[in-house]
């Protein structure tokens, strides 16, 4: 596959919405954004295997209002 080509991630075991799930496949566009996440699939040529189980990652939920509230900015 290109570097310009969406290309498919294979994780044995990944943790999904609806619990653990075995051979999921993740299709994953140029700019690593998820496009599909499908479970119950076979391994494809070309496809990138994934050692271990897979989580989701943790959102980013950083913020510095605090910093503006101790400040006495805050509204």
């Amino acid at each position: 596959m290109t570097a310009l080509s969406a290309h498919r991630l294979f994780a044995e075991q990944a943790l999904l919405p609806t619990g653990w799930s075995k051979d999921v496949a993740i299709s994953v566009d140029p700019a690593g954004r998820i496009l599909a996440v499908e479970a119950g699939q076979s391994k494809a040529p070309g496809d990138e295997h994934l050692s271990g189980p897979v989580v989701p990652a943790v959102a980013n939920l950083h913020s510095h209002a605090f910093q503006r509230a101790m400040a006495g900015m805050a509204a």
